[in-house]
Parts: structure tokens; sequence; C-alpha cells
């Protein structure tokens, strides 16, 4: 017979089950939103897209993880957990530190491969080079100390085995240091491109309107700040971790979630909701395409001067309204040509 819940597990699991569920969902509105918007209606499906489409994939999944975990004992009192949901809880939770990292990497890459399609100053490709290597190789690796913290690597997840594991304080530093790599990784690929926007000449309503876009994903970049202080249940040690460990799971979600909806969001103006929002004032942005002349509506600063420019160029991002698109034009020689025509995003 099962164990009526408390009022304070009844609080946890709903609050888990709600932000998991609900971030999920959105998540999975505004990806779909974005991929209609890019197939059906600018017709260009690229990289980056792809990349939505597995981070989508592999967030769902870790989703489904999630309220996995709830239902067999995640936000209750260990003791109120029958041996048999137990058992099974101690799997499904071991898969889920194994799988979050790259649930993380997925979101990140997706990210990264869409700053690359926009934006095409040499700095920022060699950050977001970097950014990617550096995330394969973190994720691969922080998630085989996590897969291998016992040895037998079987007695993670299997009570009835006895092996030699990592103590809970050794967990909480590894997954703290993870915790404060992905907050920066966050924080660069927050900041990277609003460096940019603010180089841009453009009216102070689109400057707004795309510093909020990229600025969507502060709240991602929250999500790991929160979840610092979600692992002090390792800290100090717990003999209740299905209660205990309930936060940190939901924010892992908040994060992955959010992320995706953050950097899907610029995608979403070739939409007519989006457009006609988007263009309530009747200002226009002449389309841009390889048969008419293009109107640079949107010039870096530094290329604002009356001469021509004879140096390496500067990049300005050329936004149309009838196709929502950003383009990347580079300064040769004095005459304005395309370096790298983006899709439209």
């Amino acid at each position: 017979m099962a164990i009526p819940l408390t009022a304070d597990e009844r609080y946890m699991q709903s609050l888990t089950y709600g932000l998991i569920i609900g971030t999920g969902i959105l998540s999975i509105i505004v990806c779909g939103l974005r991929l209609y918007a890019r197939a059906k209606v600018v017709r260009t499906f690229g990289p980056d897209d792809i990349a939505v489409c597995i981070a989508l994939f592999i967030t769902q999944v870790f989703n489904g993880l999630g309220v996995a975990v709830v239902y067999y004992g995640e936000g209750r009192h260990i003791e109120n957990v029958s041996a048999e949901d137990l058992a099974t809880w101690l799997k499904l939770y071991y898969v889920a530190m194994c799988l979050y990292l790259y649930a993380s990497l997925s979101v990140k890459l997706s990210l990264l491969i869409f700053l690359r399609r926009i934006f095409v100053k040499a700095w920022m490709n060699y950050l977001t080079v970097s950014l990617m290597v550096f995330q394969v190789l973190f994720s691969i690796s922080g998630s085989f100390v996590l897969a291998f913290q016992c040895d037998p690597a079987r007695a993670a997840f299997d009570a009835s085995i006895k092996g030699n594991c990592y103590s809970q304080f050794k967990l909480y530093q590894i997954t703290l240091y993870q915790a404060v790599l992905i907050f920066v990784s966050d924080i660069i690929i927050l900041v990277s491109p609003m460096v940019v926007v603010c180089g841009l000449n453009m009216p102070t309503r689109k400057i707004v309107a795309l510093m909020f876009i990229f600025g969507s994903g502060t709240i991602a970049c929250i999500a790991p700040l929160v979840r610092f202080s979600t692992l002090d249940y390792l800290r100090h040690g717990t003999t209740d971790l299905t209660y205990d460990s309930a936060s940190s799971l939901y924010w892992m979600a908040i994060e992955f979630n959010i992320g995706l909806v953050a950097g899907s969001l610029s995608s979403l103006r070739p939409l007519p909701f989006f457009r006609r929002f988007g263009s309530s004032n009747g200002s226009r942005y002449k389309i841009s395409t390889g048969d008419t002349p293009h109107e640079l509506a949107n010039r870096t600063k530094s290329a604002r001067s009356k001469k021509p420019s004879h140096g390496m160029g500067t990049t300005i991002l050329e936004e149309t309204v009838n196709e929502s698109q950003e383009r990347i034009v580079t300064v040769v020689k004095g005459d304005f040509s395309s370096s790298r025509t983006s899709d439209p995003v």
C-alpha cells in the first residue's frame, strides 16, 4: 500500500512536475514555431536548425526522464519511498546525472552555431569555435567522471552491490565545478552578441529589441547560478537524497528548456503575427537579394565615416521586414559587398 504524500512532499512533487512539464511544453511550442518559420515561411533550413532539432530531442528526453524520476520518488522523503520504487529511482537518477551534461551541450551548440551564422566578425568566429570545442571536451570528460563515480560502476545505481564510490562531498565538488563552468559559458554566450549589437548604427528601438531578444537568455544563465545553492545537500551530506535533490533537478530542466526558447525567439519574426508586431510603426527595411541592390539599413559606428574604408572592413547587420532577414555585410575597399549572406533568422 502506497504511503500518502505529506504536505511538503506534495508541494515539492507538484512544483517539480510543473516546472519540468511547463518549460518543456514552452520549448516545444517555441522551437516548433521556429522550425516551421524556417522550413515553411523562409524556406531555408540551416545547420543551426538541425542543431535545434537535436537539442530539442535530447532536452525532451531529459524532461521525460525527470518526470519518471519524480514518479518513482523524487520529491518524497526517502523513508516514504518503497524499496521497489527506490531501486528504479536510483537507476533513473544515475542516467539523469550522466545525461545532463549532454543536454547542456546540445543546447549550447545550437546557440553557438546560430551565432556563427548571424555574426561574421573574426573574433566572434574564433570565440564560437573555441567554445564549441571546449563544450564537447568538457561534456564528455564530465559525464565520464559521473558515470564511473563508483568501482564497479554498477554500484552507483545498485544498492545490492558494495563498491568504492565517491563521497557526497566529492560529488559536490565535481558538480559545483561543472555548474561554474556552465555558468561562465552561458555568460559568454549571452554577452558576446550584445557587444556586436551595441556597435551597430540602428534606431534605438531596434537595438533595444535585439538586446531584449538576446538578453532573454539571462534566465537560462540564472538557472545554473541558482543551482549552486541546490547542491548544498551534497556538501553537507544527506540521508534524504530523493527529497533534497528535487530542486537541482527542476533547475536543470529550466536551464535547458529556457535556453532553447531564448535561442529561437529571434527566428520567429518571419511569422505573420510577429511580423505585424515588429512593424507596427510602419517602418520598412528593403529586401536584400542577389538581384536587387541592398539598402544598408544598419551600419557599424566605424562604417559611418564619409570617406571610403580601405582597411580590413567591419561588419554590419542588415535587417529586412518582408523576409525578416539578417544579413552580414563587409566593407571591402570602399564597396559594400556580402561577405557571408546569412539565411533569414
